[in-house]
């Protein structure tokens, strides 16, 4: 196996602004200043606010890139 194979991804706790806790890879965690003015649009301040069909068919797609 190869190095990147054997790595073992890295979790952080996270809590949105209502306090609930949640575990992300570290690797998807980014700086807000690194997203523009459009993608922002798109940020929910907790998961309490529902994902459109749209967002949920995003997510997935993203899920699937990641070789």
């Amino acid at each position: 196996m190869t190095k990147d194979k054997e790595k073992k991804p890295i979790y952080v706790l996270v809590k949105d602004r209502a306090g609930r806790e949640y575990v992300c890879p570290r690797d998807a965690l980014k700086d807000p200043s690194e997203f523009t003015e459009e993608e922002l649009k798109h940020c929910v301040e907790s998961f309490d606010e529902p994902f459109t069909d749209q967002e949920v068919f995003s997510i997935i797609k993203s899920e699937f890139r990641k070789d």
